[in-house]
């Protein structure tokens, strides 16, 4: 299977001492059903990214592959279930927001929360996913070094662009 090109990608870093950002990268080409897309952004180069270094659309994949703090391998269509734009806005809401801080009071600047409004949007723009993260054994050799506070992963396939929408919640 062929994987889909990617679009472009763009990265909402949060509060400067969190380390927490937003990535979204968009894969072009869309088939017509979601396993099919899923399946197809999967097997994409720029799906197997470790989100620990520089985005780089052009990279070679490490091999072998990682996403994330997993090898890619852990990773099939299957771990991908149904979910809706507000519950996975929720998650990020929740997850930038109650960590377990220095400071209890903390909440992430009004300016992040405006900065994520688009990503809200890009949720809310077709059929939605979430990975349900694969477990300790499959952590790759340095994927510790990412997600420290969360790893959340969505996709929303967007049918009338023929967009994948994959939005990744972390840090590093």
């Amino acid at each position: 299977m062929n994987g889909l090109p990617v679009v472009g990608a763009d990265t909402v870093h949060l509060d400067r001492h969190t380390f927490m950002w937003v990535q979204l990268t968009r894969f072009g080409g869309a088939p017509e059903d979601d396993r099919s897309a899923i399946a197809s952004m999967i097997a994409s180069p720029g799906y197997a990214f470790d989100y620990a270094s520089p985005f780089d659309v052009e990279q070679q994949p490490a091999s072998p592959p990682v996403h994330g703090r997993w090898w890619l391998s852990a990773i099939d269509t299957a771990r991908f279930r149904p979910t809706t734009a507000e519950v996975a806005e929720s998650r990020i809401r929740s997850w930038i927001d109650d960590q377990d801080w220095v400071d209890p009071t903390y909440r992430q600047p009004p300016d992040v929360h405006r900065r994520l409004l688009p990503v809200y949007d890009t949720l809310r723009s077709g059929s939605i996913y979430t990975l349900m993260n694969p477990g300790d054994d499959d952590i790759h050799d340095y994927g510790r070094t990412t997600g420290e506070m969360g790893f959340h992963e969505f996709v929303a396939i967007d049918r009338r662009s023929r967009i994948v929408h994959l939005v990744v919640a972390s840090d590093d």
